[in-house]
C-alpha cells in the first residue's frame, strides 16, 4: 500500500520548465512592448517641474518642437490649422484633454498661440506637460 502511494505522488507533480519558459517569454514580450510604446518619433525635451502629475486616461497630445513646429499625432500641423484637427480628432472637446508638450527650447510664442488656437476651437481642457 505505501508503494503504490509513493509511486502516485511521483506521477502527480506538475512540470514547471515548460511553465517557466512561457513566463519567461510573456514577460519579455510585455517588458519589449512597454519600453517601445514611450519612445516616441518625435524628440522633445520637457521643462522640470516639481509639481508635475501623470495624466488619468489618454489625452490628446500636441507636440511642439525645438524647432517650433506643432504635430498632433505625429504630423506636422501648420498653426492656422490646429483647431480644426484638434476639433475633428475629439470626441467631445468640453470633457476631453489636450496636453501641450513643448520643447523646453521652443519659443514661449508658440506656446500660447497653441493655447489660443485651442481656445478659439472651443477645448476647454489642456495642460502643459513637464517632467518631474
Amino acid at each position: 500500500m505505501l508503494r503504490t502511494r509513493k509511486r502516485l505522488s511521483l506521477r502527480t507533480g506538475i512540470e514547471l520548465a515548460p511553465f517557466v519558459d512561457i513566463l519567461f517569454l510573456l514577460v519579455t514580450y510585455f517588458l519589449m512592448n512597454a519600453t517601445l510604446a514611450n519612445n516616441p518619433a518625435i524628440k522633445i525635451e520637457l521643462p522640470k517641474s516639481d509639481t508635475s502629475q501623470a495624466a488619468e486616461t489618454q489625452p490628446l497630445v500636441v507636440l511642439i518642437n525645438q524647432d517650433n513646429q506643432i504635430y498632433v499625432n505625429e504630423r506636422n500641423v501648420p498653426l492656422k490649422d490646429l483647431g480644426k484637427r484638434v476639433v475633428g480628432l475629439l470626441k467631445d472637446k468640453e470633457k476631453d484633454q489636450v496636453i501641450i508638450r513643448g520643447d523646453k527650447r521652443s519659443s514661449y510664442q508658440v506656446v500660447i498661440s497653441v493655447m489660443d488656437e485651442l481656445n478659439k476651437a472651443g477645448v476647454t481642457r489642456f495642460n502643459l506637460a513637464t517632467d518631474k
